[in-house]
């Protein structure tokens, strides 16, 4: 009986994409609405030092976590204690950013600047990488607002301006990426869902390929009987 061959699906390049992902994206549109519009309603010098205080929070979380792995390590080695050093060190940084945050405005540009540059650069990745790979439809789309939010963001790193100005960028800048990264999560649901539906129709038409060919196979088979005396 000759083989039947069957195309195999296109490797489902879209499950290296995580849809878990779009929370981060909200999380940036969320706060790139709060610099944009809070510095409109001239509250651009507090969001700054407040966003810095949070940092400075999450800080001092991170040195009391490395403290209590410290503590609850009995023998403790030279690498420990580096580790337990470079977590009192990160804490006192964050003791720092909550009471003085103004001179880490004068550098807050470049921070952000990175960071929406890294975020850009995971939407672009994503877009060409992942979506375009696995056909999803549009893909282009959260491509441009990748390459935007990238340009603004090495714009908002050689920004030497007034702070008010800058909050401005930086919450247009995090809007402009968010919509690339939620455009990302949606394209790559729908692609999703475009491969399950032609991974099902491919899976039924390869089984009736399969079974009218087993059932032309056993009726050639039942007519070759032949019983001889």
């Amino acid at each position: 009986m000759a083989k039947t061959k069957t195309k195999t699906p296109k490797k489902n390049k879209i499950s290296e994409y995580k849809l878990s992902s779009i929370i981060l994206d909200i999380v940036m549109l969320f706060l790139g609405l709060i610099f944009f519009i809070g510095t409109l309603a001239g509250k651009g010098d507090d969001i700054a030092s407040g966003f810095v205080r949070v940092v400075g929070v999450v800080l001092i979380l991170v040195g009391i976590f490395e403290l209590i792995n410290f503590l609850r390590i009995k023998e403790k080695t030279i690498f420990d204690w580096i580790v337990f050093i470079i977590g009192c060190a990160i804490a006192i940084t964050g003791i720092v950013f909550i009471v003085n945050p103004l001179p880490i405005i004068t550098v807050f540009n470049f921070i952000f600047g990175v960071i929406i540059g890294i975020y850009a650069f995971i939407i672009i990745v994503a877009s060409v990488g992942t979506l375009r790979t696995a056909g999803a439809k549009y893909w282009w789309f959260s491509l441009l607002f990748g390459l935007a939010a990238l340009g603004m963001g090495i714009f908002v790193v050689c920004f030497n301006g007034a702070t008010k100005t800058l909050t401005i960028i930086i919450g247009i800048t995090l809007v402009v990426g968010a919509i690339g990264g939620i455009a990302n999560a949606i394209l790559a649901s729908q692609a999703k869902k475009e491969f399950k539906a032609n991974s099902k129709i491919l899976e039924d038409a390869t089984y009736t390929v399969e079974s009218e060919t087993s059932e032309t196979a056993d009726k050639s088979n039942d007519g070759d009987d032949t019983i001889n005396y």
